[in-house]
């Protein structure tokens, strides 16, 4: 085993830790290397000097770190047969991938665990996972291509992670609070709106996103989506809080798009937000092959992992690669020396 370990200096997280990467390089000591990367440009030059030598990939983050070492990857190596395993390190906003993988611990326990697999030369249990290709097209022409494992294309589910993000903390108290704003502010809204004395997020959140949709084929009837939403996997943000469960099979696809009343989306989105489902008339909830998105009033803004791409005008979105991503937890660096696990994965 070797790691290679990508920190984000400029992360949230980071920013309030002096010495982050001096720590991390302490802890990973001789079984692999510590590497800063503040831009994109960085993080690409990093990854092209790591990925021919690496067995175990860390970023030091949650979902949005992963996201990143995924597609940089990717640009230099086409086969994922080649590709290093994944490890994301339960550091970031959202960690939903690191708990798809039942990856359990902090971030700092988790290298620890990797770095005491590498020099006692365990094998370390690991799994496959799905992912999704999205493939488009952006306002000015350019081809537009990312690896992924859940999209917000548009409508409530693109709105909501700008309120979650606007929180300082995240987590399920987070994804609470907007849940109690969005319901607050839609009664008064319709109860009492001359007493709204603040921005109402219901208004914003229930903005429907106009575009030409068709799954597998077949264009849904309405051109407003306030539903527009994808998963290669099953997710969970914030403890009980699912998203895409038609997606826990491996190999399926979860798509989500249509139009729903905003009152019948008030209603169910508590109990959609824990059971990852959302019935309507209007709204196609479905497992499906393909989902094709053409924007039409204005370019798409998609969520990706939870980071936004702006300026997107055609996506499809079909299945994509799986990754292997080594499944750590804190117990592993009290392992005795010479244990072993048996349990690493083959793909299907």
């Amino acid at each position: 085993m070797y790691l290679g370990v990508v920190v984000n200096p400029l992360a949230r997280k980071n920013r309030a830790a002096a010495g982050r990467s001096a720590e991390l390089r302490r802890i990973v000591g001789r079984w692999g290397e510590v590497h800063e990367t503040a831009s994109v440009e960085d993080l690409r030059e990093v990854i092209e000097q790591l990925y021919p030598r690496v067995t175990h990939l860390v970023g030091d983050g949650g979902d949005g770190a992963l996201h990143w070492l995924i597609n940089e990857v990717q640009r230099c190596e086409a086969d994922p047969q080649r590709w290093p395993t994944f490890v994301p390190t339960n550091n970031g906003s959202v960690n939903a991938v690191a708990r798809k993988a039942r990856v359990r611990g902090r971030a700092d326990a988790i290298i620890r665990a990797l770095a005491t697999a590498a020099e006692t030369d365990q094998p370390l249990p690991e799994m496959w996972l799905d992912t999704l290709q999205l493939d488009g097209e952006t306002a000015d022409g350019a081809s537009f291509h990312r690896i992924c494992f859940g999209l917000a294309a548009g409508g409530v589910g693109n709105r909501f992670y700008d309120k979650y993000y606007a929180n300082p903390e995240h987590g399920r108290a987070a994804v609470a609070r907007v849940i109690g704003r969005l319901f607050g502010d839609y009664i008064t809204g319709k109860v009492a709106p001359r007493r709204m004395n603040r921005e109402n997020w219901a208004s914003e959140l229930f903005v429907p996103t106009h575009a030409r949709v068709a799954i597998d084929g077949e264009e849904l009837p309405t051109r407003a989506h306030r539903l527009l939403h994808a998963g290669a996997i099953d997710l969970r943000i914030g403890g009980p809080f699912r998203l895409f469960p038609k997606a826990s099979a491996p190999g399926a696809l979860h798509f989500q798009a249509g139009e729903l009343r905003p009152s019948l989306i008030a209603v169910q989105l508590p109990a959609a937000l824990t059971n990852g489902t959302v019935h309507g008339s209007g709204v196609r909830d479905v497992n499906g092959r393909e989902m094709s998105v053409e924007a039409e009033d204005e370019p798409l803004s998609p969520i990706i992992d939870g980071e936004r791409f702006a300026g997107i005008v055609k996506l499809t979105a079909r299945a994509g690669p799986r990754i292997r991503v080594a499944q750590v937890t804190a117990s592993t660096a009290r392992l005795r020396p010479g244990a072993t696990r048996t349990s690493r994965a083959t793909e299907p």
